[in-house]
């Protein structure tokens, strides 16, 4: 007898073969065996008939560390399958703390009035671990979270701050992280030099663990930002992974430019070079416009930022100074950004920057430019969605292989505090969406192959051991879902709602979603790398 036996179902295991009728016997945390297992008996019998029965969702690209100590239970990303997440990226980590960051930490995790309960990487790790959580998480070390935590901005660092930096990085390593993230549009990240990221990326390399990065530049600049990249990876030894590699459109980014990018990747793989990228699946993504501003701006840190926009002078210069990052606000695109969430003003969560203006009788300009300051003195949270690509081109990134499928969001809930944290669709259906749009509408991919590139390929391109395939001896992280049922749910109109079709969810071993609804259940790991 086993504990658990899903009969019937439609198995796709993850090795983008096709889906075959069979049965899946669990035991404790692992799957026992796949296959007609028509004389098993099982504590529990969960009937699949007609469902497919995959290997639980890898989202090899979240920022679901900075909401899980408030959000344990991962209401909108475990209600999707994803069972894995992988977090600490594009340079923003919620460890290290030192005094030189642990006040403007802005930490949603572990709400905006308290401070962090730890300082180290370990640490984190380990509070994370006995908070108990429903989702497994494997982390990277945040280079923008190691810069502030030294004390470091601008381009010129000291000796100290270096050695600071490069202890901090090797103190998250020892304690498990998978590697070194770096976000090179954002600040204090952007300031760096190559040569202070080849040197933190030099013992990422000579531990072989990944450099991630969400690359210096995604419009007119990405070629000279890939081959950084590709230098960085060359140099260190480490494994790369370029974040969400997309182009954004209206944004002076020349004709081919993606397509020279991967291009460069593909070269690079060719002489020997470690390296995968992965995707989002919206033509709307999130991120900071903080990060349009000229580095005179922000380099001295947040607070010499926000006295900065304080002068009606410096506003009026920044007008024609901001083509940089979503280059399409310069270009006049205010439709194309909308508020996510807002800590501080609820009445303009899912306004776009024309509606916003409206609303508060005020310039554009001088919306965002109050958000920021705001959000530079620490005085409130904000949270920006943008119209980013194009379907064509989203489509394209889809279907290439060495892209994995990952969403770029944070794990949230439809009731209680995080409801309003993100208005959009993205953290409630991200995942979801590449199955019920991009391959059951479009056909962009066969089944299989779409749950193979959520499965088994991050599982086996971050190590995540014996996860990510459905056979003996793999953790039993296990979905059950209705393909014809499966629906979004969430809308631009309608965005705080969880997806439809999900059944069941098991991590390692134990059922999480029974029947669409959550059990409260939190046998989640805190995967580190081995």
């Amino acid at each position: 007898m086993v504990d658990i036996l899903i009969r019937n179902g439609w198995v796709a295991d993850g090795t983008g073969n096709p889906a075959i009728p069979a049965d899946v016997a669990i035991e404790r945390d692992r799957i026992a065996a796949v296959g007609r297992l028509d004389g098993c008996t099982a504590g529990r019998v969960i009937d699949a008939r007609g469902k497919i029965v995959c290997p639980g969702f890898v989202d090899c690209h979240s920022h679901s560390d900075t909401t899980i100590l408030r959000n344990p239970l991962a209401h909108s990303t475990i209600r999707q399958g994803i069972t894995t997440e992988i977090v600490g990226n594009c340079g923003d980590s919620p460890a290290p703390l030192t005094s030189m960051n642990r006040r403007g930490s802005d930490l949603l995790g572990v709400g905006e009035t308290e401070s962090p309960a730890w300082s180290t990487f370990g640490e984190l790790l380990t509070i994370v671990a006995e908070t108990r959580v429903s989702p497994n998480l494997a982390w990277f070390v945040g280079h923008n979270t190691l810069r502030s935590a030294a004390g470091a901005y601008g381009s010129q660092i000291t000796a100290e701050q270096r050695a600071a930096m490069q202890r901090m990085l090797l103190e998250a390593l020892d304690a498990g992280a998978l590697g070194l993230s770096t976000g090179l549009e954002f600040d204090p990240g952007r300031s760096a030099t190559t040569e202070e990221i080849d040197d933190l990326a030099a013992i990422v390399g000579s531990r072989d663990r990944y450099y991630a990065s969400h690359i210096r530049n995604r419009a007119k600049h990405l070629l000279p930002a890939i081959d950084e990249f590709i230098g960085i990876v060359a140099r260190s030894g480490a494994r790369g992974q370029v974040s969400h590699l997309n182009v954004r459109y209206n944004t002076g980014a020349p004709d081919g430019a993606w397509e020279c990018a991967v291009a460069a990747i593909e070269e690079a793989r060719g002489q020997g070079f470690d390296i995968q990228m992965d995707c989002t699946p919206y033509v709307d993504g999130g991120g900071n416009p903080a990060a349009i501003l000229p580095l005179w701006v922000t380099e001295e840190g947040p607070q010499r930022a926000a006295d900065l926009l304080a002068d009606p002078a410096v506003r009026a210069t920044l007008r024609t100074d901001c083509d940089r990052y979503w280059a399409f606000i310069q270009r006049g695109d205010w439709h194309r950004v909308r508020i996510a969430g807002s800590s501080h003003h609820p009445e303009i969560v899912g306004l776009t920057f024309c509606e916003i203006a409206d609303v508060w009788r005020r310039d554009p300009w001088d919306c965002l430019f109050d958000l920021l300051s705001e959000s530079f003195r620490g005085e409130g949270s904000t949270s920006y969605i943008g119209q980013l690509f194009t379907e064509e081109h989203v489509a394209e990134y889809i279907r290439h292989p060495l892209f994995s499928l990952a969403v770029d969001a944070t794990t949230v809930a439809t009731e209680g505090p995080l409801r309003h944290l993100y208005a959009h669709p993205l953290p409630f259906a991200g995942m979801v969406h590449y199955l019920t749009y991009w391959v059951r509408k479009k056909g962009v991919l066969r089944l299989e192959e779409a749950i193979r590139k959520m499965t088994s390929m991050p599982a086996a391109r971050f190590g995540l051991q014996a996860r990510g395939l459905l056979r003996s001896g793999a953790f039993a992280d296990v979905v059950v879902f209705d393909y014809a049922g499966l629906e979004d749910g969430a809308t631009l109109e309608n965005p705080v709602v969880y997806c439809k079709g999900v059944e069941f969810v098991l991590v390692n071993g134990e059922v999480v979603v029974d029947g669409g609804q959550h059990t409260g259940a939190r046998p989640g790991q805190v995967l580190t790398y081995a």
